[in-house]
């Protein structure tokens, strides 16, 4: 195992840096198409996570609504997105959570809370590094499009250069 981090490590050592500046606006524009797809997919990702935060909060709103006054209680249980049948909170010290692929596991409401407050701090988490690698992303957006307007500026000069040559003899 320690020889392939070596390998990674001494692959990562040999990538080269090159200068924006270098590129042909061809290249650049290529640069610029790329940069623009990974910050739109960025932007959904953050978009996905934030919704994915929201249901989790919502979950465990829900259960903290669980009180000895809600025992017995009458409710609404959905069946689909519009088709309800009613129904009675019967049990209020336990909650049936979704864990994920189809599984659900029952837990005591403070557990449930528990795991809630855990998927909202892991998803707190990857939105910082989502929003962390977008600004990075931005900036480098923005550091390309300053060099290719510096190009587009410069083959314009030299483009003119002729042209005024021509004029003057």
């Amino acid at each position: 195992m320690s020889s392939d981090s070596k390998n990674g490590d001494s692959a990562l050592e040999q990538q080269q840096t090159i200068s924006l500046e270098e590129l042909p606006l061809s290249q650049l524009q290529n640069v610029k198409n790329q940069l623009e797809s990974e910050i739109s997919e960025l932007t959904e990702a953050f978009t996905r996570m934030k919704q994915a935060q929201g249901a989790f909060r919502e979950c465990k709103n829900c259960i903290e609504m669980l009180t000895p006054e809600s025992q017995d209680k009458t409710i609404m249980v959905p069946l689909s997105n519009s088709l309800y049948v009613p129904g009675k909170i019967s049990n209020i010290d336990s909650v049936v959570v979704d864990v994920g692929t189809g599984y659900y596991v029952e837990k005591s409401t403070t557990d449930g809370i528990s795991y809630y407050d855990g998927k909202i701090e892991y998803v707190q988490g990857n939105l910082k590094k989502i929003q962390e690698t977008m600004e990075q992303k931005q900036t480098s957006y923005r550091g390309l499009l300053e060099v290719m307007q510096y190009k587009i500026t410069q083959q314009q000069q030299q483009q003119q250069q002729p042209t005024s040559a021509k004029q003057t003899a």
